[in-house]
Parts: structure tokens; sequence; C-alpha cells
């Protein structure tokens, strides 16, 4: 991904670059007459790109203390797609619950996930739809699977909650993370890769609508420049009470 070969596909012919990491808009799959498919092995993600890092740290550490490739696996899964689009077009749970499986009876031990950013939200998908009964479309194993075979998930800074830069993002191509580079090098982002061709192919990627902020008001709150003069943000809605200013949420949370 990092690669000289992914730059220079992008310089030299952006508009098939980005052709080739759209999605069907309707489909939520694959366009036609393209295949695009994740790397596979440690290799997919240990680096990003030269000198920076993603799993190659965890990955040297387990290693150090007795793990290789018969107890250890990346599992890597095309980050674009929605996530039933991960089982409908991959079979990837499918192939993740026979992996998961495999190890637990070869080893005797339950597995522990590791999970990174949004591989948290993937795997809790995972967990529910292992559960649910394959007439409601699900992996079909019952209510004890995940406690048979699992031992522990690490969250490692999952969005569970969606992230609010998804919203730019789709309306208007635009994020925190783009903004960082525009300082440096905003002209000639923009002339590469401007604004309206990334909301097209980023609004494309059924994953990105599935870290959309979740929880409403109870969760995020609504900020203090919504409400007028008079009324302050309790975290949950404007009100009256101007002496009032300590964030409340409700008990009982319904998403």
């Amino acid at each position: 991904w990092g690669a000289l070969g992914t730059a220079r596909s992008f310089f030299t012919d952006k508009h098939c670059w980005r052709k080739h990491l759209s999605l069907d808009p309707l489909t939520g799959g694959d366009l036609e007459g393209i295949r695009l498919r994740p790397a596979q092995g440690f290799e997919a993600a240990d680096y990003f790109m030269t000198a920076y890092w993603v799993w190659n740290k965890l990955i040297d550490n387990l290693a150090a203390i007795g793990y290789d490739g018969s107890n250890m696996s990346m599992e890597s899964y095309d980050w674009r797609l929605a996530f039933p689009m991960l089982e409908e077009r991959d079979g990837f749970f499918t192939k993740l619950r026979h992996k998961i499986e495999a190890m637990h009876k070869a080893t005797g031990e339950k597995v522990v996930i590791a999970a990174h950013s949004m591989g948290t939200m993937v795997v809790s998908y995972f967990f529910a739809w292992v559960t649910t009964p394959e007439s409601q479309g699900g992996g079909g194993c019952g209510q004890k699977w995940v406690d048979e075979h699992v031992h522990t998930m690490v969250n490692i800074a999952g969005p569970m909650l969606g992230v609010p830069k998804a919203i730019t993002s789709i309306l208007s191509g635009e994020m925190k993370d783009t903004n960082v580079i525009m300082g440096s090098f905003g002209s000639m982002v923009e002339q590469f890769f401007g604004r309206r061709l990334r909301k097209d192919l980023w609004s494309s990627w059924g994953s990105l609508w599935a870290m959309l902020p979740k929880g409403g008001d109870a969760i995020w709150g609504v900020g203090a420049d919504m409400c007028d003069q008079t009324n302050v943000g309790n975290g949950i809605k404007c009100d009256n009470n101007a002496d009032d200013v300590n964030n409340r949420i409700a008990p009982v949370l319904e998403f």
C-alpha cells in the first residue's frame, strides 16, 4: 500500500487509480471488470511504508516470546467493504470462524484476537454474525461459540462509537487528516486528488458509512454553539438552567 508502485500508479494515472479503489455505489461490491483484493500474510500490515510501522512491533515482540506462523496469523480484509459485504463477496467471516476453530483444536487453547481501529468493529460484527442463526443470515454457531473459542479480544484504539470525521469525509471529501496534509502540500494534494474526487471515492466505501457516529446526543452531546445565549449545553440537550453546567448522561442508553 505504501510501496513505490502505489505512488507511481497514483501520480501517473490518478483516474485509473481512483477507479480501481472505488466500489459500485449501488451494490457496494466490485465495479464491473475490476477485482481488487487485500494482501495476505504478516507483510500485509507490518508496515504502511518504509519506517512507518503498523503491526510490526507487536509481531516482533510476540515472536520473541515464542509465537510464529503456526500459532499466530494476520487476518487482513478489504477495509473498503461494508461488513456484510465482507462475507457476501469474500466469505471472510466463514474463513475467520474456521481459522479460529482450527487454532483452538490444534493448540487446545482459546484464541486471543488483537484488533486495531476499524478492525475492532469488524471483530464485534463477527461475534454477532457467528452467533446468529443461519436462517437469519449468520454463522449459526450458537450463543456459546465465542466463549468456547475466544479467550480475549484486545481493542486497540477501536472507534466503537464511530468517528466524527466520517461525516465530513462523506459529505465533502475533507477531514482532519487531509487538513494536516494541506498545511504543507495543500496545492499539490488538491491538484492530484481534490475534494470532489476524494468525496466520490470515499462515499463508495461501505466501511466509511459504518463508522458514522453512533449513540446520538446521549453520547456525543449537543454543542454549545447550537444553544442560544440564554441556554447552555449539558451534554444531552440545551436547557434554560444556566446554573446547571454539569454534563449528564441518562442511565439507560438506547442505540
